[in-house]
This record gives structure tokens, sequence and C-alpha cells, in this order.
């Protein structure tokens, strides 16, 4: 129950994010939208291997048969948290860049004045 809940959070948060992107004139915006995509698909894998009756994979002497997570899934959403991390930072460092150069976030402003630049 829980995890479909979790599930249905993340599906609207990569909406919401997928949205603000698409609509969204302003370059920093657009990222923190892809922040808000990512976090929701990592929150959606959090939700897909949410299941009941399983324990976490640690070891405290009783081997019985009992279900332990996967602990593969969670290595990967952990990396994938560090790799949208540093996506994130770069894509804010070159955003600071393009500002010190255009001096403005518009993106329509920029591609003009790209345009220009090349002729």
């Amino acid at each position: 129950m829980t995890g479909t809940i979790v599930i249905y959070f993340s599906i609207s948060g990569m909406l919401v994010g997928t949205i603000g992107m698409i609509l969204s004139k302003d370059l920093i915006k657009k990222i923190l939208s892809l922040g808000i995509v990512e976090a929701s698909i990592n929150l959606m894998y959090t939700g897909i291997s949410a299941r009941s009756g399983i324990i976490p994979p640690i070891v405290s002497g009783d081997f019985s048969n009992a279900f332990y997570a996967d602990p593969i899934p969670q290595a990967v959403i952990i990396t994938g948290i560090v790799i949208s991390f540093a996506l994130l930072c770069l894509s804010l460092v070159f955003a600071i860049i393009i500002y010190s150069r255009y001096h403005t976030m518009n993106v329509e402003t920029i591609e003009m004045i790209f345009e220009r630049e090349e002729q």
C-alpha cells in the first residue's frame, strides 16, 4: 500500500518537473525542474523496492528463514543520487558561466544573442 502511494507521488513529481522544463523560459527553473525529475525517479525506484515482509540485509547472527532485501538496487539508487547531484551542480556552474557572459537567464534571449554572435 505504501509503495503504491510513493509510486503515485513520484509519477506526479515527474510530470510536474517535465512540465516545468518544457514551459519555463528561465534557465535556473529548468535546472531545478530537472532536479525534481531526478528525485522523483529515485523515489519511484525506492517505492518499487518497498515490499512488505522483507528486512534490511544486516546480519544480526540469526540466520532463520527471513527474507532479506536485495542490496544491489539500494547501491544503484545511491549511485544514481550521487550522479544526479553531480549533474545538477555542473548544470548550475554552466548557468553561472552563461549568466556572466550574456547577463540574462532567459533562454530565448540567450539564443538570440548567440545567433547574433555567430553571424
